[in-house]
């Protein structure tokens, strides 16, 4: 079996590819955004389907959504805490505590999961990263209420997001045992495994170290709640009730994600910070490949 740094040392290599290629010219920074689309739409929906579709389902993945929802609140409590005592302004507030309750528990948190625990890993991640578009709607809400702005876009986003509809028809395929044959079976193979190359590229893509320094401790303080606090409570919260296995592995292994990057389009949208919550993910994405490889090596 890999070591942990090795399984972490594989994503990253494609993200410094993909920030090399920035470099050189080869590849530009709007790129990314094109590669993201691609596998938003396309090879990560794939993937769900293809994955769940031939899962044995058991009733304790239930845990992991709940789990998710909890985690996200916990993140955004302590957020909130941290910015009234530093007497922060309400948008300042804001974009700190989306950025500790948003978790990238599908763009970057399954690849690493695949990587580190197989499929049997990937369709729990699936299932703790199940409640994603509701956390999305809902924050986008709320934001909408603090700041205004367009409820029914917000939910619209949400319905449109496509990985949610991968788990929705994974699990119809799945309930009456859909089997897909050789030619749209080896499509979706093929699109599946185009997913974790071009997230990790589209993340080299975006690394920017402009601005980093002005937000860099506000950016430590969201990854000390994101990367460290968060799986801890898990972890030991989990031990204490005695919950194993890979939902254990899995639920530890997700909490310790980054901040998602749907946490910047919420930023953009509802006229957050978004120079910080950009200076929070890179950040955090960073810092996420050493504190990612003591958690694979606490588990594995």
């Amino acid at each position: 079996m890999a070591s942990a740094i090795e399984i972490i040392l594989i994503p990253t290599i494609m993200i410094v590819i993909g920030y090399l290629f920035k470099r050189l010219g080869i590849l530009k920074p709007q790129d990314s955004n094109v590669l993201s689309s691609i596998v938003i739409t396309v090879s990560m929906p794939a993937m769900i389907f293809l994955n769940l579709s031939k899962a044995t389902i058991h009733p304790s993945l239930g845990i992991l959504p709940v789990t998710s929802i909890i985690i996200s609140i916990i993140g955004m409590l302590i957020a909130y805490v941290y910015c009234k005592s530093r007497s922060y302004d309400k948008i300042k507030t804001w974009t700190i505590m989306i950025a500790a309750a948003m978790m990238n528990t599908g763009f970057i948190g399954y690849p690493i999961t695949l990587g580190v625990f197989g499929e049997e890993g990937l369709i729990h991640a699936i299932f703790f990263d199940l409640v994603t578009p509701i956390l999305f709607v809902s924050y986008g809400m709320i934001l909408v209420r603090e700041f205004g702005g367009d409820r029914k876009r917000v939910i619209r986003e949400g319905l449109t997001f496509m990985p949610l509809w991968g788990v929705v028809f994974g699990l119809i395929a799945n309930a009456v045992h859909f089997q897909p044959g050789y030619v749209i079976g080896s499509t979706l193979n093929y699109l599946s495994e185009s997913t974790v190359p071009l997230i990790m590229l589209s993340l080299g893509l975006t690394i920017n170290f402009r601005d980093v320094k002005k937000y860099m401790s506000d950016s430590l303080v969201v990854s000390v709640i994101r990367l460290l606090i968060a799986p801890c409570i898990v972890f030991i919260t989990f031990s204490l009730l005695h919950i194993t296995g890979m939902v254990f592995d899995v639920s530890v292994l997700e909490s310790g994600m980054s901040t998602a990057m749907t946490a910047l389009v919420l930023a953009i949208t509802y006229k957050l910070d978004d120079k910080l919550m950009s200076s929070i993910i890179l950040v955090d994405v960073l810092l996420s490949l050493v504190t990612l490889t003591c958690w694979i090596s606490l588990m594995v």
